[in-house]
């Protein structure tokens, strides 16, 4: 059963803010997502990102942290009923009840003021996606609090948005706006969920008792007969 829809805080500019913890609870279940998964797939992304060695590739940080937040993404939902998507090269996991597919993105500063833009530039595979998303959407005139479509309809894309600075550790799930260039230009709605201290040193993990996502989980994946 879907949630009643929660009133949200006015939007900074032409977005939907959902800043309050309560509402951003009931805002992600109605994606059938939880603030625990989230956190998990950011977590996993962090670790990823300061585990990587000086002697590696320049580019290594963001891969690493890109490489876990999906795999990490994919541990908690595939045993819910989400499904693993290629689509166009972008790395998703889709909730066909829903119509929608959660792709992890890395991004300078998620859960402030202005929208986060993507750490890496953005190609015409997303740039496809989101509009087959939000065209359906026009088409058919769906609501936010009510996202179920038709199986084998374009399924409107969510981001899980994630970022590491200043030793603050940010994460929200938002749902991209069409855009021209290779770059975000806005978004319908921001549904914010982290925003902690983050010391990423080794000494601070393993004090915490942190584990790798591979240490903590063990996905079987078999073809369908």
């Amino acid at each position: 059963m879907v949630p009643s829809p929660t009133p949200v805080l006015p939007s900074f500019g032409d977005s939907i803010i959902v800043k309050e913890p309560g509402a951003a609870r009931q805002a992600l279940a109605v994606l059938s997502l939880t603030e625990e998964i989230i956190e998990s797939i950011a977590d996993a992304a962090a670790t990823a990102k300061a585990d990587t060695m000086a002697v590696e590739p320049l580019n290594a940080p963001g891969t690493n942290a890109y490489n876990k937040g999906v795999a990490a993404k994919r541990i908690a939902l595939l045993p819910r009923g989400w499904r693993m998507s290629h689509d166009r090269g972008i790395e998703a996991t889709v909730n066909d009840d829903l119509g929608i597919q959660l792709v992890f993105q890395n991004v300078d500063a998620a859960c402030l003021e202005r929208d986060p833009q993507a750490v890496s530039g953005k190609g015409s595979g997303a740039r496809k996606l989101v509009y087959e998303g939000q065209r359906q959407n026009v088409l058919f005139e769906r609501k936010e609090e009510s996202p179920q479509q038709a199986r084998g309809a374009p399924l409107r894309v969510w981001l899980v948005c994630v970022s590491t600075s200043d030793k603050k550790l940010r994460a929200e799930v938002s749902c991209p706006l069409l855009f021209e260039g290779n770059q975000f230009e806005g978004f319908s709605k921001r549904i914010f969920v982290i925003d902690r201290d983050y010391d990423p040193t080794p000494k601070a993990r393993a004090a915490a008792g942190d584990r790798s996502v591979d240490d903590a989980f063990e996905v079987k994946i078999a073809k369908k007969k």
